[in-house]
């Protein structure tokens, strides 16, 4: 009895026999690198995270160039009110934490209080467009302290420059900042 070849049901994970390159001419080979390079661009397109605009709290938390101030939002206990409420959260990028070395202390036990101020600061209690944002002298935080917005040389808050636009999510909207609004005083 010869058995030809069996069936486990199983797809390869590739379909195609490399060549040996000895036998590949130069163009030949150059398409098979060109293929090979497409298939890893591919790959790294989709291994690229979505981000979640269901909610500021949400967004922040997932989203790269945010997860610094993500860390400090999710540890802070504010967290379900930017998740719940119609906020606009000024957003430091993780660029923003270079020139804020002590950043890493709030994260350490009993600085539940600084995490607090430091996120409050950088909530403000209405959903606002980047338009809305800029056309204001100043902002109120859910800390309830007074931020201040300048046109001079580009929109700063409290010195801290912001990115153009905003981020629409379904109960509020982020603005990137390229500095941070606020440092608690025991880490100044």
């Amino acid at each position: 009895m010869l058995m030809v070849g069996c069936e486990t049901g199983q797809v390869p994970e590739s379909t195609t026999i490399p060549l040996p390159a000895s036998k590949t001419s130069p163009a030949g080979r150059q398409s098979m690198e060109r293929r090979q390079s497409d298939v890893e661009r591919f790959q790294e397109m989709n291994q690229v995270k979505v981000e979640n605009k269901i909610s500021p709290y949400r967004y922040v938390i997932s989203t790269e160039r945010f997860s610094i101030f993500g860390q400090l939002v999710q540890a802070s206990s504010h967290s379900r009110t930017i998740h719940n409420g119609d906020v606009t959260l000024l957003c430091p990028t993780d660029d923003a934490f270079d020139n804020f070395d002590n950043w890493k202390m709030m994260r350490r036990r009993g600085n539940q209080q600084d995490i607090d101020d430091f996120v409050a600061n950088h909530v403000i209690p209405i959903t606002m467009t980047y338009d809305d944002f800029k056309s204001k002298d100043q902002h109120v935080t859910l800390a309830g302290t007074a931020i201040e917005v300048s046109t001079r040389g580009g929109i700063s808050v409290n010195g801290a420059h912001v990115r153009s636009g905003h981020v629409t999510t379904e109960n509020g909207s982020v603005i990137g900042l390229d500095d941070v609004v606020f440092i608690p005083l025991a880490l100044r």
